[in-house]
């Protein structure tokens, strides 16, 4: 193997392990790659985590059909990659993120105007929406697509109820302007929400007693084998709703359930009955718990759980935002539990 392409495939996991470190970006989920040539670039392959992946798992893609080398898949947004490759001659690197607050504004079709100099050397004057479109599909890649024809100059893209899409001129740039992002994004979430959050310097005293007695009661009644109880600033808030989370983000309908309940404590055979086949629930006022197979998958959930809730505490406050359509939500949570989850535990067998 050529030196250099074998070195751009260790930068390559690197910046895996980085933008995991920095968490904008978690287990399998988003995308990285870096262009090799003109025609070719190496992306992160589908599926795998990013703690496990080795020179072998690293993918060359050919920029004009998606054709690729090896019996290793790429990455589904691949196409994404290309099209940004295609329209941008001076773009050395691109990632595909999932990082919080700039998930959780992307339920806004707005975008985010930048306005301090330094962030704007990495990202531009202006992160634009990009049109919706389900993940890993040809509509979602058109509008990228679309969205970099309209703004040149713009070297970041929200893509709704998703996440991110930034390119650079290399790997380290790439992941300054994702650092650089998710302030833009925090800066403006805060000042959006800030109501929501009176409380948010109240020391955390855990899950009530009641609480922890039910979750002992689900493990027994659902058969569940890993809970996990969350209770940060944006799920508590929402919590005290007393209302369903809609399916405000990809991955939340994906992982934890399409119109997740709130159900007081004292009403614990509603909770139970929403685990049944949800993977998390609001204890209204307390929180939620999240539910997985794995204590990875019950992280999972708590994670995305709380993203979810920061999305839709954004979106009840500007004008414009929705939740996915019901369809959409559904067919995602389908996909994911019988095909995806299927071949990442085949994969983790492998």
């Amino acid at each position: 193997m050529d030196n250099r392409i074998l070195q751009t495939k260790r930068d390559i996991i690197e910046a895996g392990h980085l933008l995991s470190q920095k968490k904008l970006i978690a287990r399998t989920w988003g995308n990285i790659s870096a262009r090799i040539s003109e025609n070719q670039f190496l992306i992160t392959p589908s599926g795998r985590p990013y703690r496990t992946l080795t020179e072998h798992d690293i993918v060359t893609v050919n920029i004009s059909d998606l054709s690729y080398q090896g019996d290793v898949r790429p990455s589904s947004e691949a196409g994404v990659h290309a099209e940004l490759y295609r329209l941008r001659p001076d773009a050395g690197a691109v990632i595909h993120t999932h990082q919080n607050m700039a998930s959780a504004i992307s339920v806004s079709p707005d975008g985010l105007q930048i306005d301090n100099a330094d962030y704007q050397a990495l990202l531009g004057d202006v992160v634009p929406c990009t049109a919706y479109g389900m993940p890993g599909t040809k509509k979602l890649r058109t509008a990228v697509k679309d969205a970099a024809v309209r703004y040149p100059d713009s070297r970041a893209f929200l893509l709704p109820k998703h996440g991110t899409v930034i390119e650079s001129a290399d790997l380290d740039t790439a992941f300054a302007a994702a650092k650089a992002l998710e302030c833009a994004a925090e800066k403006k979430y805060r000042h959006i929400v800030k109501d929501e959050f009176p409380d948010s310097q109240q020391e955390k005293s855990g899950p009530p007693e009641k609480a922890r007695k039910l979750c002992a009661v689900i493990r027994r009644v659902c058969g569940v084998k890993y809970i996990m109880y969350a209770d940060s600033e944006a799920v508590t808030a929402f919590s005290k709703k007393g209302i369903k989370l809609k399916p405000w983000l990809d991955d939340l309908s994906q992982i934890a359930g399409v119109n997740i309940g709130c159900f007081d404590l004292s009403d614990s055979r509603s909770l139970i009955r929403e685990l049944r086949h949800k993977n998390a629930v609001f204890i209204k006022g307390y929180g939620a718990v999240c539910t997985g197979s794995t204590p990875e998958d019950a992280s999972a959930v708590k994670m995305i759980l709380e993203k979810g809730c920061m999305a839709a505490l954004y979106g009840m406050h500007v004008s414009g935002a929705r939740p996915l359509s019901m369809p959409d939500a559904f067919l995602q949570r389908f996909i994911y539990q019988h095909k995806y989850s299927k071949k990442a535990y085949a994969d983790k067998n492998l």
